[in-house]
């Protein structure tokens, strides 16, 4: 059996997708895994660390709101339609799965007119434009939020939660802690900003990157390309990463506080680990939503990015950091809040699914 995944550009669609991968190993060794995603977005190191065969295609993406994009549209959606229909052909998979992103919509697609059976799983609270134009060709959708069915067809749609990757609570706190060479009896702040980092909290933990790691450890992963000689000059208890891909686990591990943006790949691993956190949603952008479900739930702190100060930021992880009841709270709401323990089932439909 031979199942392709595809998804990225982010690694919002990639980490759901990557537990389905983790859990249909463990369940049925035997099957071939490719992936499809973007030439040059951040997934493939992901995907190609999960051992998975990984194959790019052209993107056509179509914004919500006019853009240059719009130009090239007719261009770009010719060669991924084409591209699409071409790898399908070649690679002949039995179940084609898409967390969302660009990327899918063609292969989606070209499977539904090859007769391919596929899955298509919605994690933002708010329904990405690509998961609404992929929704009539899929076989089964799933969605991680109650509130998001209704944006999808009732008949093949069904909530979920959201898969976490069983790996993401196997790294042991002390053993992360001496990876990372830092304090050990010194609190930890975890900070980043996703696949692709961020550069608002990239220049927030350069002005005040300095102060927190007087009294805390503080791990950063800045995204690709984007670390700075300010962030390298706060010393040995403040570790600064660009990526990793890898050792997730182990910072999650290490953290007493996570600092981050809000997508859905996040949030499940917050809520998976237990972990209160800090979270600055990407202004105007679905990660607005997702925040605001955390909000109603009390599951985490919010902050705004355009009404938040270098001294305010600095406060608020000050704060949570000495106030233990409150980060207890955080940690039992954020892991009730969202189903993540969901991929075994997954598989099993899917598993059923599959031609």
């Amino acid at each position: 059996m031979k199942i392709l995944f595809a998804g990225g550009g982010t690694l919002g669609p990639v980490t759901p997708l990557l537990a389905v991968v983790e859990a249909w190993k463990r369940l049925d060794p035997s099957v071939e895994f490719i992936w499809v995603g973007t030439p040059n977005g951040p997934e493939r190191a992901s995907v190609e660390a999960a051992g998975i065969r990984f194959l790019s295609l052209p993107v056509a993406r179509l914004t919500r709101y006019p853009s240059v994009e719009w130009l090239t549209l007719p261009v770009n959606l010719f060669r991924a339609s084409r591209g699409a229909w071409t790898l399908l052909r070649r690679e002949r998979p039995n179940l084609i799965a898409s967390a969302g992103g660009f990327t899918g919509v063609p292969i989606i697609v070209a499977a539904c007119a090859q007769g391919i059976p596929s899955w298509l799983h919605q994690s933002d609270v708010r329904p990405i434009l690509s998961s609404v134009l992929s929704s009539p060709f899929a076989s089964w959708i799933t969605v991680a939020w109650e509130a998001t069915a209704k944006a999808f067809p009732r008949e093949k749609t069904r909530v979920v939660g959201n898969p976490a990757r069983h790996s993401m609570l196997a790294a042991d706190r002390g053993a992360a802690l001496a990876t990372f060479e830092i304090d050990s009896s010194r609190p930890t702040v975890l900070v980043f900003g996703g696949g692709g980092g961020s550069f608002w909290l990239n220049r927030m933990m350069e002005t005040v990157g300095g102060d927190l790691v007087r009294e805390a450890n503080v791990i950063h992963l800045t995204g690709i390309g984007k670390v700075t000689e300010a962030l390298e000059g706060f010393g040995s208890n403040y570790v600064v990463e660009e990526l990793l891909t890898g050792g997730m686990a182990e910072a999650l591990a290490a953290s007493d506080v996570v600092v981050c943006r809000a997508g859905m790949g996040t949030i499940t691993e917050l809520a998976a680990c237990r972990k209160p956190a800090i979270v600055v949603p990407l202004p105007n952008s679905p990660q607005e939503d997702n925040a605001r479900a955390l909000i109603d739930a009390d599951a985490a702190m919010v902050l705004r990015q355009d009404a938040t100060t270098p001294q305010e930021f600095l406060e608020a992880i000050r704060g949570l950091l000495h106030d233990g009841v409150r980060r207890h709270a955080l940690s039992s709401a954020i892991a009730s809040v969202l189903p993540t323990d969901v991929a075994d089932i997954i598989v099993t439909r899917l598993q059923a699914l599959a031609k």
